[in-house]
C-alpha cells in the first residue's frame, strides 16, 4: 500500500525492505523495474525526512531499529513547521509513487483501498447501531482503537509489521495470530488489550457493557 511507503514512521525505519509488502506487489503485479523505482522513492523520502529533523532528533533515532526506533519516532518533539514539511514530503512521495504505476495498477490500488475502507466502515456502523452508540461515544472509541493500534505496532518488529501490511479486519486478526511473538511481546500486547478494553468499557453505559459481553460470548462460541 502506498500509504506504507510514505508514512513518516515507515520512511524513517532503518530497513532495506521493499516499498511494497510482497503480497501487495504480487496483487499489483509490479515489475522488477517498478519495484526498484518505488524503493528509490522510499529511500529519497527517507533522506528528505531526515533532513527536516534536528541533530538532537536524529540522535534520538541513532542506532535504533524495529520497535525501539518506532517508539523513538513517536516521541520526537516535532514543531508545527516540521509537521508541515513532513506532510509535504509524504504528499510528494505518494504522487511520485503513483507515477510509477500504470493506469490499471492505480485503479486496482484505489479499488483495494476503497474495499478496505468500505469493510471497516460497515463493521463500524454495524457495531455502533447494535450498541446504539452516541456520536460522542463513537468518537471516544475510535480514539481508543487508534491509540491501541499505535501501541501494539510499537511492540512489533519491522518484519512483523511487514506481514500485517495492507491487512484489515479478520485477515489482520489471522495474520496477527500467526506472528512469531516473543513472550515479552505477548505480555506487552496483553497489557495493551486489557487497558484498551477497560478504557472502552468506561465509555459505555452499564446496559451497553452487558450487551457487548453477550456479543463477545456469542462471537467466541461461533
Amino acid at each position: 500500500m502506498l500509504s506504507a511507503l510514505v508514512a513518516t514512521p515507515a520512511i524513517l525505519k532503518a530497513s532495506n525492505a521493499s516499498a511494497f509488502h510482497p503480497r501487495m506487489s504480487e496483487e499489483l503485479n509490479l515489475t522488477t523495474a517498478q519495484q526498484t523505482e518505488l524503493d528509490a522513492i522510499k529511500e529519497e523520502s527517507r533522506t528528505q525526512v531526515e533532513s527536516i529533523l534536528t541533530d538532537d532528533q536524529l540522535a534520538a533515532l541513532e542506532g535504533k531499529t524495529g520497535r525501539e526506533r518506532h517508539q523513538a519516532m513517536r516521541n520526537l518533539d516535532l514543531s508545527e513547521t516540521q509537521r508541515t514539511q513532513l506532510q509535504s514530503v509524504r504528499e510528494t512521495s505518494r504522487a511520485a509513487a503513483d507515477e510509477v504505476l500504470t493506469d490499471e495498477q492505480q485503479a486496482q490500488l484505489q479499488a483495494m483501498r476503497a474495499e478496505r475502507g468500505d469493510r471497516q466502515k460497515n463493521r463500524r456502523e454495524a457495531f455502533a447501531e447494535e450498541l446504539n452508540l452516541t456520536a460522542e461515544q463513537q468518537t471516544e472509541l475510535d480514539a481508543i482503537k487508534e491509540n491501541t493500534r499505535s501501541q501494539a505496532e510499537a511492540v512489533l518488529t519491522e518484519d512483523q509489521l511487514a506481514s500485517l501490511e495492507g491487512k484489515t479486519g479478520r485477515e489482520r486478526g489471522q495474520a496477527m495470530r500467526s506472528l512469531d511473538l516473543s513472550e515479552e511481546q505477548r505480555a506487552e500486547l496483553e497489557q495493551i488489550r486489557e487497558a484498551s478494553r477497560a478504557a472502552a468499557d468506561e465509555v459505555l453505559t452499564a446496559e451497553q457493557q452487558a450487551q457487548l459481553q453477550e456479543m463477545r460470548t456469542s462471537r467466541r462460541a461461533r
